[in-house]
């Protein structure tokens, strides 16, 4: 199997909800993260599969992915690319925001080492926030 067809994988595992088959995707010590954001709960870096399934509860209890478009997988030795769209809806305000994305996959003997998520961070938080917004000054 490529490492397109790997990272093809994870995102058809999500799409099921089938954690048993991501986390057999993913190495012993994978290091999961997405950018840090004081908003949004799900930001910062976890390792190992017991950090992957922390990131999952928290995803699961803080938002809900409502669209999720992946739009290419390019792939190389080592690394993948994937490329999408994605809309949440921050469960806590009830706000939605949507962002295009890159996920940056590293791989070793065949397996997810390393997940990066990079999206709109600022509209991710903002969705997040639940205190008021400080008007502009003069």
């Amino acid at each position: 199997m490529t490492n397109a067809d790997i990272a093809r994988s994870l995102y058809d595992a999500f799409g099921r909800r089938d954690i048993p088959a991501i986390l057999t995707l993913l190495t012993e010590d994978v290091e999961w993260g997405e950018p840090e954001n004081p908003y949004n709960p799900a930001g910062g870096t976890r390792r190992g599969h017991a950090g992957f399934l922390e990131w999952v509860e928290i995803g699961r209890d803080a938002e809900d992915i409502t669209v999720l478009d992946i739009r290419a997988v390019i792939a190389s030795d080592e690394y993948a690319a994937v490329v999408g769209y994605l809309e949440c809806r921050a469960k806590p305000t009830g706000r939605t925001y949507s962002s295009d994305f890159v996920h940056v996959l590293t791989f070793r003997d065949g397996k997810i080492a390393r997940f990066r998520e990079f999206f709109d961070t600022y509209a991710a938080g903002e969705a997040f926030r639940t205190e008021a917004v400080p008007a502009p000054g003069p």
